[in-house]
């Protein structure tokens, strides 16, 4: 008896262990970069939302602008995007023209159809850190390389 509880108990700690594993190398979630502070000047924030389903992932970034750690939108900017999941993390593609109202829902990406290519970005997890590289296209206001946390939801 003893030695079944023992396993139970271990099976817990093992499991319990790796679903923390899991939530610190998935991709899946909000991440966001800001530039630095300077006072009376503008500081960019870029985020990221995304939804991992298998080896596909989905979702949205915004770029939002704050002066004095106050934002200086109206409604909000997403531009909806798509990729695979890759060994490092996944490679992605969006129009950076295809922005839309951040309160518009369920938006969902579709690649340029007037000939222009989509952009694509190499996202690469390093520990609890999310690395954007964007490859092609240029995203307005934001680093073709910036380093993103992950942004913990408060309950």
């Amino acid at each position: 008896m003893k030695l079944g509880y023992r396993l139970a108990l271990a099976a817990m700690l093992l499991l319990s262990g790796a679903a923390e594993v899991y939530s610190q190398t998935s991709l899946a979630g909000r991440w966001v970069w800001k530039q630095s502070v300077q006072r009376n000047k503008s500081q960019v924030q870029f985020s990221l939302v995304i939804h991992r389903e298998g080896n596909r992932i989905r979702g949205v970034y915004s770029v939002d602008e704050f002066i004095n750690g106050e934002w200086q939108g109206e409604d909000g900017n997403q531009t909806p995007f798509r990729g695979r999941v890759t060994r490092a993390g996944a490679e992605i593609e969006f129009d950076p023209d295809a922005t839309v109202p951040g309160y518009e829902q369920n938006v969902r990406y579709t690649p340029p159809t007037d000939g222009r290519k989509p952009a694509v970005a190499i996202l690469t997890l390093r520990g609890g850190t999310l690395l954007w590289r964007t490859v092609e296209g240029t995203i307005e206001r934001v680093p073709a390389q910036v380093t993103l946390r992950r942004e913990r939801v408060r309950r």
